[in-house]
């Protein structure tokens, strides 16, 4: 009885999802992918419902939607992978774990209808060479999904690392739940993973471990769709993470950008520009960004986000000094929420500033 009403309590959240999704479509990343993730969903709890509602005349399909599990995955990617990254390659291989699993899961028509009336009542537990299809279908969903989840994680990670090479107002364009979010997915995915595993060779005897694997991976990816409706801003990174790495221009190269991006600065006024992002700012200095990351590293020893707040403390103390300005309206003016921030970023400055070279 509790597990039915965690059922439809899923199935509410489910169309509380809907009802998110069709509001917020028109500022959503990739909605049309992520509306077929959204649609994935009650598919993959397919087993689930025939238990709830006692749709035997379906038994021919138990065991056969797991793998809308990895393609709901699958499409959460390619939402992400835009929001983060400006030129997203669009790799062939990234549907690799999903064929995979359709190629196992047909597998299950190998196990009779007979039996699969029986796991309605009760899952297999132990036999696993008698029964292997039934466990491995379930095993690789649960390894597909922890693999698309690692790659989505680490998606977001490197994002954040390098979001100061690409942005001057970093907490404007962070999205630290859906790492969160993701992250706690791998982990109910690893869990899923050895639940299967301690069924398929009988390490103790639980009556329903399909409906937890189900249940925990549904609730853990309605959560993940939960979390993508919300509109974001982000700042897909336009740089080539590689070359960065690398750190290799030519000198004479690194020169002339800085100074294009320092005259780009000072005559357009840009310090002033609240989000300022790379892209928008190498487009108008007419520089590559990545090459501007790279000289700026090597040449001034910033990232992007110093070297707009290097002109922003100029900017504020030229303000202060010269006017009866408070730091509170200037600190405003620069989008710093806090002047007692400005003020100790300020005074560090100017201390540094009035120190000998």
């Amino acid at each position: 009885m509790v597990y039915n009403y965690a059922l439809y309590t899923a199935l509410l959240f489910y169309f509380i999802v809907v009802a998110r999704f069709v509001f917020y479509r028109h500022r959503i990343f990739q909605n049309r992918w992520l509306a077929a993730a959204i649609l994935c969903w009650p598919v993959f709890m397919l087993d689930e419902w025939m238990r709830l509602w006692q749709l035997t005349q379906l038994a021919p399909l138990y065991g056969l939607s797991d793998v809308f599990a990895v393609l709901l995955m699958t499409c959460c990617y390619r939402v992400v992978k835009p929001m983060l990254l400006a030129y997203p390659s669009t790799r062939s291989r990234l549907w690799v774990p999903f064929w995979v699993a359709v190629i196992i899961q047909f597998t299950i028509l190998l196990i009779p209808t007979a039996d699969k009336l029986q796991w309605l009542d009760a899952s297999p537990s132990g036999h696993p060479l008698l029964l292997w299809p039934a466990y491995l279908a379930s095993l690789t969903t649960g390894f597909c999904v922890l693999l698309i989840g690692i790659l989505i994680t680490e998606h977001i990670q490197m994002y954040h690392r390098n979001l100061p090479e690409q942005v001057a107002d970093v907490q404007e364009f962070r999205v630290p739940r859906l790492a969160s979010v993701m992250a706690n997915t791998v982990v109910v995915a690893f869990a899923s993973i050895l639940l299967v595993t301690a069924a398929t060779f009988g390490f103790f005897i639980v009556p329903f471990w399909e409906s937890l694997h189900h249940m925990a991976l549904g609730v853990s990816l309605l959560v993940v769709l939960f979390g993508l409706t919300f509109p974001r801003v982000t700042s897909p990174s336009p740089l080539h993470y590689e070359r960065l790495d690398e750190g290799a221009a030519k000198p004479a190269e690194m020169r002339a950008v800085i100074g294009q991006a320092k005259r780009a600065m000072i005559d357009g006024k840009n310090y002033k520009k609240i989000g300022l992002t790379l892209k928008d700012f190498s487009d108008e200095a007419g520089v590559d960004p990545t090459t501007l990351a790279i000289a700026l590293h090597l040449e001034l020893k910033k990232n992007f986000r110093g070297f707009v707040y290097q002109y922003r403390l100029d900017y504020a103390k030229n303000v202060l000094l010269r006017s009866d300005a408070k730091i509170a309206k200037v600190a405003k003016r620069l989008g710093l929420n806090s002047d007692k921030f400005m003020g100790d970023v300020l005074v560090k400055y100017l201390r540094n500033s009035q120190e000998p070279h």
